[in-house]
């Protein structure tokens, strides 16, 4: 019977070692997810400048506490787990295809307008907007507004739309949405210029 050679102590070692590398892949994957997840990462693209311009002349560019809204305020789950995993890993695939094999230059938003809202989740608009009842500056909401929010919540029916499949156009306009007239004012404020 032949015998394995061990040191006292080798598997406790090994399972330190181990840990060690978990603990120091955990912390690049975190800090790389942080520094992707920054608008100023996101504007390295010159593609999505034109992005945050938008966002600086919307009616979200500024948190009620008068603080930059940031892209990942929106766009990517507040709560790191799978939903952020997922959405991190599906919107950076996308844009990093599109940027090195697709046509940044000539980005079709009316194709990608649908996509994207789904990427905008309720939890994230809802960490801002707590009261449906009211509107941000505290007047009441329009009839329609009111019945819309009491389905959303489901006190007066019942909706399958989230919160962007109603309020599109807060932090974006493309030029084909601009006819609108509720997006009259956002639309005064930005230059015009030819999108698909």
């Amino acid at each position: 019977m032949s015998k394995t050679l061990t040191t006292p102590g080798s598997s406790g070692k090994v399972i330190v070692i181990l840990l060690f590398i978990v603990v120091i892949f955990l912390g690049v994957i975190s800090f790389s997810m942080a520094q992707t997840s920054s608008t100023e990462y996101c504007i390295s693209c010159h593609e999505m400048k034109s992005y945050k311009e938008e966002l600086e002349k919307s009616s979200h560019a500024l948190t009620k506490d008068k603080t930059a809204i940031e892209c990942k305020d929106c766009h990517i789950p507040n709560n790191f787990g799978g939903q952020y995993l997922i959405v991190k890993s599906v919107l950076g695939m996308k844009d990093m295809i599109t940027h090195y094999l697709g046509d940044p230059e000539n980005l079709n938003r009316r194709e990608m307008q649908h996509i994207a809202r789904r990427f905008v989740t309720d939890e994230n608009c809802r960490a801002c907007h707590q009261d449906l009842k009211k509107d941000t500056d505290d007047k009441l909401l329009s009839e329609i507004g009111r019945l819309s929010h009491e389905a959303y919540l489901g006190e007066n029916g019942k909706t399958r739309r989230g919160c962007a499949g109603c309020h599109f156009n807060m932090a974006h306009l493309p030029e084909f949405d601009r006819r609108y007239h509720f997006n009259a004012e956002f639309a005064k404020k930005l230059p015009l210029k030819k999108e698909q």
